[in-house]
């Protein structure tokens, strides 16, 4: 009876085994996924974005960086269609983006050495990537705009010699650029505090491009450090190279700032020969006629005052006028003078109180009672008028 158990419970055994035998026949095993490294790149670019638009920009770059060598990898099998080299562009031009806000955070903060860092890894990019899609006109404004914001980070930053290397940077792309030179002027004028250097930036370029805009901006810097010669020299380079009517304002500005009112006057009766539209030319007269004021010459004064307000009207100078023709009792001119204030100015008491005595004196003692009797209860003019009324009766 043992014996038979032993047999059963090996041919059990023996049975099992052969059903696993036969059961490992039929399982088939799934082949491996085929990698598609395209799929994945679309993947990780999507991610990058998802990761850009939450601020999260260290994540950002890395899925950005991770597709870049995903698209290298799908390249040589990829279609047209795919547009590997386009999409590759945009992860290479989103990392310079994602490097570009990092700057700026930090720059906000002011950790400026880790924004240079983001500035020059987003300015490596741009410098070395060859366009796809993007023109190379885009790429050279991004590569101009980074140096700038290392210009401005490295100066915020205290760091000033290398700021002026980065402005230095932008002058040997753009050489006529005016603004740079003037940022790189103030920098060394500013805060490094050597003029020397400062000025001789503007006169090296100015004598090398014979450029009016930089002698006008070395004109410009004398003035303000208040060294009339050497800004008055520059001013005549610049008009030699320039003489037009935006130059001619600039000199008669300079030397009405320093009261040199001949001078002045060369340089506005120039601009008034150019013959800008009225406004302008008003104006023009008006300071002409001012300049002559403190020359004391009244006669050119008046001429030139006149000029002006027969172009557009203006109750100051004309209220000056009928002022200098009362006393020179010259009565018409007054009433002319005043009525054009009061056709700007209703209610200018000092133009009709002069207006109601240059009547009375013109015996026209109709229009000098309808002046003088709106003016008897005025502060300033109410007695005269009143003692002139009463001589009119």
């Amino acid at each position: 009876m043992m014996k038979f158990r032993f047999f059963t419970l090996v041919a059990l055994v023996v049975l099992i085994a052969l059903s696993a035998c036969s059961s490992n026949k039929k399982i088939e095993v799934a082949p491996e996924p085929v990698r598609d490294p395209l799929a994945l790149a679309r993947e990780a670019a999507a991610e990058g974005a998802d990761y850009y638009d939450s601020g999260m920009f260290d994540q950002a770059i890395a899925s950005f960086s991770s597709a870049i060598k995903l698209f290298e990898e799908a390249a040589p099998m990829a279609a047209e269609s795919d547009s590997v080299a386009y999409n590759m562009e945009n992860m290479q031009l989103n990392v310079a983006k994602s490097h570009v806000d990092m700057a700026h955070e930090s720059s906000s903060i002011s950790m400026h050495n880790e924004a240079i860092n983001h500035y020059e890894a987003a300015l490596k990019i741009y410098k070395n990537h060859k366009p796809v899609r993007i023109s190379q006109a885009e790429l050279n404004q991004n590569v101009l705009g980074t140096y700038n914001n290392l210009a401005i980070t490295a100066r915020d930053a205290g760091e000033y010699e290398r700021a002026l290397t980065y402005y230095d940077d932008i002058l040997r792309l753009k050489p006529n650029d005016e603004d740079i030179l003037n940022a790189k002027f103030f920098v060394l004028k500013d805060f490094v505090k050597d003029d020397d250097r400062a000025f001789k930036v503007l006169e090296d370029y100015a004598e090398v491009a014979q450029d009016a805009a930089a002698y006008i901006m070395l004109a410009e810097g004398y003035a303000e450090a208040n060294n009339y010669a050497k800004a008055e020299a520059a001013y005549m380079k610049a008009e030699k190279l320039r003489p037009d009517a935006d130059m001619f304002t600039r000199m008669g500005n300079f030397y009405r700032a320093n009261s040199k009112w001949e001078n002045a006057n060369v340089y506005l009766k120039k601009l008034a020969d150019t013959d800008p539209e009225d406004s302008i030319k008003a104006v023009v007269y008006a300071q002409i006629g001012q300049n002559y004021s403190q020359l004391g010459n009244t006669a050119k004064m008046v001429e030139n005052l006149e000029k002006s307000v027969n172009l557009v009207p203006n109750p100051r100078l004309s209220l000056t006028l009928a002022g200098h023709y009362n006393t020179a009792k010259n009565w018409n001119k007054v009433v002319t003078y005043s009525t054009k204030v009061l056709q700007e100015e209703a209610n200018n008491t000092a133009a009709r109180m002069l207006r109601g005595v240059a009547y009375y004196q013109l015996k026209n003692m109709n229009a000098a009672k309808t002046d003088l009797s709106l003016l008897v209860n005025d502060s300033t003019y109410g007695a005269q008028a009143q003692n002139i009324l009463k001589a009119i009766k």
